[in-house]
């Protein structure tokens, strides 16, 4: 009797076991077939190597400016009398302009979007230039050239050590002629302008950047005002001569060295060109068809923080 009631606990022992054997395995099963929930995206890691850091400084140069100008030349366009020589060039300009510029650039990192860039500069240049007409002996011109700088963008590494940055670049250019002597007089000329840029970097090793952009766009709002000068030409009135839009374009290349963390040299050169689109009778004168260019070549310490 006894044993026949140990054989059947067995037996119901033997059947529970198995049956949640049975069930942990289907429970396996159907843990096997669910879906997984997917880990979250990793954040991509920023890498801030020396081109960032050379593009996260403030810096003050010493520039020396070449200024060439015109030659202007009269258009078929305009009926005022008496009228210019059409085709003739008319004025020119040249000359050497000392200056400063302090520009201040900023690399960045925002959550997941790696070197956004951001820069601007201000740069001041005076001299003397000479300043020839068809109709008057050379005149010495005291110029002033002032110009603004703005840019935005967005770099992309290229391998380890390097980067391109495509940017929006916008600015001001206001340049003054104070022509001096019986036939002189004060002109100022000023335009803003807009483009699209595209700055290649390289670090060929430590501390070392080179730098290499270009900008192309066009000037808008461009105009020159007239006005006399104690002692200058009779019959000159104040006038506003508006100019039209023109291509322009910006070329520079530059070395940046951290001599220190914090402390960085630097050495550029950079060319500017513009137009200046001839302008309509304004109290029987006229602002002939113009170009400007600018090669002006720089000097100076950054620091980085």
């Amino acid at each position: 009797m006894e044993s026949s009631q140990q054989s059947g606990a067995g037996v119901q022992k033997l059947l529970i076991g198995s049956i949640a054997t049975l069930a942990l395995m289907a429970g396996a099963a159907n843990a096997a077939d669910m879906p997984l929930k997917a880990p979250p995206p990793a954040v991509p890691q920023c890498v801030v190597n020396d081109i960032v850091r050379a593009n996260n400084q403030v810096s003050l140069d010493f520039t020396e400016t070449s200024l060439w100008y015109g030659p202007e030349i009269v258009g078929p366009e305009p009926p005022i009398s008496p009228p210019p020589p059409v085709g003739v060039p008319l004025d020119s300009e040249s000359g050497n302009l000392p200056g400063l510029q302090v520009t201040g650039s900023a690399m960045a990192s925002i959550g997941p979007i790696c070197n956004l860039y951001i820069s601007g500069s201000f740069s001041w240049s005076h001299g003397n230039t000479s300043y020839v007409a068809f109709d008057f002996p050379s005149l010495i011109n005291h110029a002033t050239v002032e110009d603004w700088d703005f840019r935005l963008g967005k770099g992309f590494n290229v391998g380890p050590n390097g980067m391109i940055t495509p940017y929006f670049g916008a600015g001001t250019n206001w340049w003054n002629r104070v022509l001096t002597g019986p036939s002189g007089y004060d002109e100022i000329y000023k335009h803003a302008y807009a483009g699209a840029g595209l700055l290649l970097q390289y670090s060929p090793g430590p501390g070392w950047v080179l730098s290499a952009d270009g900008l192309v766009g066009s000037t808008f709002s461009a105009s020159q005002v007239s006005s006399l000068t104690p002692g200058g030409a009779t019959g000159i009135r104040v006038c506003t001569f508006p100019l039209g839009n023109a291509v322009t374009y910006m070329a520079e290349g530059s070395v940046d060295y951290a001599i220190t963390e914090h402390v960085h040299a630097n050495v550029g050169v950079e060319y500017t060109y513009f137009q200046y689109r001839q302008s309509p009778p304004v109290n029987d004168f006229i602002e002939p068809n113009s170009k400007t260019s600018y090669l002006t070549g720089a000097v100076g310490l950054g620091y980085h923080w």
